[in-house]
């Protein structure tokens, strides 16, 4: 039984590089699972933290496919010092949020009417 406790624990935080310049994301979550195909899911207080500069991100959900290179939060996304094709965003938030880890371009999405707030620094 403590064998399980203890197995469970080291899901919690796991370190998983995307693309192929080897970019570090720390993830943090209440469980986590991989995929035969070297996908992962994260569920539940979600936060997500790249090793090279100030990046973080929270959500309910991150999944992460490995066919398709897409990182993708779910559910209360909220994100810090995201920079992407030169451009420099502070804070944003919204529902869904999809970053193609291959480039570094991302796609925000809110549901039922609501809007994606960012403020953007030049």
């Amino acid at each position: 039984m403590k064998s399980f406790f203890f197995a469970s624990f080291l899901f919690l935080l796991a370190e998983y590089s995307f693309a192929e310049e080897l970019i570090n994301y720390t993830i943090t979550s209440d469980s986590q699972k991989n995929t035969l195909k070297g996908g992962l899911e994260a569920i539940g207080n979600v936060v997500v933290k790249r090793t090279k500069d100030d990046f973080e991100a929270s959500s309910d959900k991150l999944t992460y496919d490995n066919d398709s290179k897409t990182l993708k939060l779910f559910g209360n996304v909220f994100i810090k010092n995201l920079e992407s094709e030169g451009l420099s965003i502070e804070e944003t938030s919204g529902d869904e949020l999809t970053i193609f880890t291959d480039t570094g371009v991302f796609e925000f999405k809110s549901q039922n009417k609501n809007r994606v707030k960012t403020k953007i620094k030049f």
